[in-house]
């Protein structure tokens, strides 16, 4: 008997950002502020300069001279390991959502990056959000709890607060950086604090307006959002040329679609378990009722074949099936597999392969490969 399953996440649910609300910057009502009138004349006659800030008693340069590929990454992590990107910038000015690349793996009004971290359990660990570029500490939010919004009355709650525990960074010639989601307790930095590139500023959480641990990052040049994939603002489209503001030392290759965790349960898997960091198995009893391979992916489109494969101790095929992906989301939880038909499973390793199939797109194939092994005995 095949068993199998699509878990369907729609891209507001994986996402928890309604419409076009902001992430609103710590300790302030409004996101950002917009340059004023007489700052903009007074940059227009000349006079605008560097801006400064004192930190500490002293006078000093906001931070270093940016020029392109100034920007680092905002997490310690192994891109495409151990983080991924689960949403790009939207750049579609309609009710539409599209990434730089015209895909849609955005979602409508999203201003910035967001990067994602497996489960909580990584969570847990510690992961740490860093400064992209030196400058000031402009503002600054903690003490917010870390936990998932699963209902609006939750998402009322923190209304102004979307951002959660965070930071906001003041860099030369108008640019900022934001950085959303952190973990409670853990921010490190202080208003008006001078940093250094690649300075820890707290850990990856789960606070504000979010549903997985993430870091938000929100890059602005006087006031307008810009994507540091491309050096363009939003309302610029897609498909253009790019001018990226990560360093190149630090550049992140765009991903169409991202297998994040895959693995074995004797059963049908329990999801909140799973993305708890509780749910994989290494080991199960030649008694399980089952062997199910299940997988965790963001980005996929309608039109895509999720195809599962289950590989016994002598490299026989145990299980085959493909699933056909109907709908465009943000992420997808999928399971197949079988159930034991003789008296006990026989010992030793089984593997299993997990291929996400594009058939438009830059790879056609997206593989992830686990094993588990099944103990002899009951």
């Amino acid at each position: 008997m095949v068993l199998t399953r699509m878990r369907e996440e729609n891209r507001q649910r994986w996402s928890m950002k309604r419409g076009r609300t902001p992430h609103r910057e710590p300790g302030r009502s409004t996101l950002w502020r917009r340059p004023s009138l007489w700052a903009l004349l007074l940059a227009l006659l000349g006079w605008g300069g560097v801006e400064r800030a004192t930190v500490h008693g002293q006078s000093h340069a906001s931070v270093e001279s940016l020029e392109s590929g100034w920007l680092g990454l905002p997490l310690d992590c192994r891109f495409g390991e151990t983080c991924w990107v689960a949403n790009y910038v939207d750049v579609d000015s309609t009710a539409a959502a599209r990434d730089f690349r015209c895909n849609p793996r955005t979602y409508d009004g999203h201003d910035g990056v967001d990067v994602a971290i497996r489960d909580l359990a990584q969570m847990r660990r510690g992961v740490p959000v860093l400064a992209g570029a030196a400058g000031v500490v402009r503002s600054v939010r903690d003490g917010m709890e870390d936990v998932a919004l699963t209902d609006q009355a939750s998402r009322d709650r923190i209304k102004g607060r979307e951002c959660g525990n965070g930071v906001v960074l003041q860099h030369e010639d108008g640019w900022e950086t934001q950085y959303c989601h952190l973990r409670r307790g853990s921010v490190g930095v202080a208003k008006g604090e001078r940093i250094d590139r690649g300075a820890p500023l707290g850990l990856v959480g789960l606070s504000g307006q979010t549903e997985f641990p993430h870091v938000h990052l929100t890059v602005r040049r006087k006031g307008q959002a810009i994507d540091p994939f491309t050096g363009h603002t939003p309302v610029e489209g897609c498909g253009l040329a790019v001018a990226p503001l990560w360093r190149q030392d630090q550049a992140v290759a765009y991903e169409e679609v991202a297998l994040v965790n895959a693995g074995f349960s004797p059963g049908q898997p329990d999801i909140a378990a799973i993305r708890n960091g509780d749910g994989s198995e290494a080991t199960l009893p030649s008694t399980a009722q089952a062997v199910v391979l299940w997988v965790d992916i963001l980005g996929v489109q309608a039109g895509d074949r999720v195809r599962f494969r289950i590989h016994g101790p002598d490299q026989a095929l145990v299980f085959e099936q493909e699933q056909p992906i109907e709908r465009t989301q943000a992420r997808r939880f999928a399971f197949a597999g079988t159930r034991r038909r003789a008296e006990v499973w026989p010992a030793g390793v089984y593997t299993g392969q997990v291929t996400l199939i594009r058939l438009q797109g830059d790879e056609p194939e997206h593989t992830m490969t686990r094993t588990v092994t099944i103990n002899r005995g009951r």
